[in-house]
């Protein structure tokens, strides 16, 4: 399973070099292109005529949509949404057809499994064990319909992933991943994101390649290019501190400080409102600002209230035209997660995980164009990992 690293900067030219790839590889080379936004969807249709894209919008349910386009062997395009519902039988028909994957960005593999402590007790006693050569949960009767059907199906899946019989995750099923001729991962900073911890846990090797411009063309190269980070004039960050000492406590704005700070979140809300009315000084349409979805409507406010973006948001260019940008979150991974993945030996570095998810939601941003842009980062965390990397020599993130 030869996977490709594609570990460029935003706004290089990762999307570029894959199309300029599929327009010139032989028409017997079948792609599925993976993609997080529909609008982007269209961009490859468009894009690359040659391949005739088809995307799984029609003939039923879209899961049988691309068991149909698989099995004819078509190009197909389609969003990350769709990738995670990828089940055996398509599993089995990709394998048989001889696809090559590029995914714009990466993946989400491991979750939370989002079932309750004590029905998880009760699945152990009654339906199902820990295997413990795969530490995945299997479920033993196959005639069972009831409540727990959903974890019937994953663990015929292979999905549960558990430690210590309490600590239950999702995963997405690894054969997916190997059932493609050829691999491609179009991101930046891989080795601080979610899906290469995720390969070391599968032990699954990997090449990184890099994007060159040559002759006006993007291209993949086997060098590894250094990427010019930005100067400290074209991220002007906020340093105010009647706005900032908000965040001077480490976990500040941290998942658990917002289940936590009722009275604090509406101060960060002012402070919101202050920031891009009396420092940004835009219109509310310049604005660009992100926090936990479960308080998005308890930030919000006159002004920028339509500026909101998903903290995930990437591979994206529709906001690429707003110049004042506030980063409301100070990101972990998940411990449910962490400790998982530490259970198995892998180590995650939480500070270039942060650092990554940042980056990736400030460059949606005119950034990404080289236009100057107004940062607010209240978390004190979050905006030294930010300065720290702007002052490096070439983006190195070994923190």
């Amino acid at each position: 399973m030869p996977v490709y690293i594609v570990d460029s900067m935003m706004g290089s030219g990762k999307t570029s070099a894959a199309i300029q790839m599929m327009r010139n590889t032989e028409p017997s080379v079948k792609y599925l292109y993976i993609t997080p936004y529909i609008t982007e969807v269209d961009r490859i249709i468009a894009q690359c005529p040659e391949r005739n894209f088809q995307q799984p919008d029609s003939l039923g349910t879209k899961t049988r949509a691309i068991k149909y386009l698989f099995e004819q062997r078509e190009n197909i395009v389609a969003t990350h949404a769709l990738f995670q519902l990828f089940d055996s039988e398509i599993t089995k028909i990709i394998r048989k057809s001889s696809y090559t994957l590029i995914m714009d960005e990466v993946a989400d593999v491991i979750a939370p499994l989002g079932v309750g402590a004590e029905d998880m007790r009760t699945v152990l006693e009654k339906y199902a064990t820990i295997n413990p050569k795969t530490n995945l949960l299997e479920w033993h009767d196959k005639k069972y319909k009831g409540v727990f059907s959903d974890v019937k199906r994953l663990c015929e899946a292979r999905c549960i992933g558990a430690y210590n019989d309490e600590v239950f995750v999702w995963l997405f099923p690894i054969k997916v991943f190997k059932a493609f001729a050829d691999t491609y991962v179009l991101t930046y900073m891989f080795d601080a994101q979610l899906q290469r911890y995720y390969y070391d846990l599968h032990e699954v090797k990997y090449k990184r390649i890099s994007v060159e411009n040559r002759d006006n063309a993007y291209l993949f190269t086997d060098e590894i290019i250094d990427y010019d980070v930005p100067s400290r004039d074209m991220i002007r960050i906020l340093d105010k501190s009647s706005l900032n000492n908000i965040g001077e406590h480490h976990a500040a704005l941290s998942m658990a400080w917002y289940e936590n700070h009722e009275d604090d979140i509406q101060r960060l809300r002012k402070n919101t409102y202050n920031y891009f009315a009396n420092y940004a000084k835009t219109i509310s349409t310049k604005t660009l600002w992100t926090t936990f979805k479960e308080w998005q409507h308890a930030i919000a406010g006159r002004g920028y209230m339509r500026g909101f973006a998903p903290l995930n948001a990437r591979a994206t260019n529709h906001f690429r035209d707003r110049t004042a940008v506030a980063y409301l979150v100070n990101r972990y991974m998940n411990p449910v997660i962490k400790h998982f993945l530490a259970r198995y030996g892998v180590e995650v570095n939480e500070k270039a995980y942060g650092l990554c998810d940042m980056l990736q939601f400030i460059w949606r941003s005119a950034i990404r164009d080289g236009q100057p842009i107004d940062l607010y980062v209240p978390s004190r965390r979050m905006r030294t990992l930010l300065i720290d990397w702007l002052e490096s020599d070439d983006g190195a993130y070994t923190l």
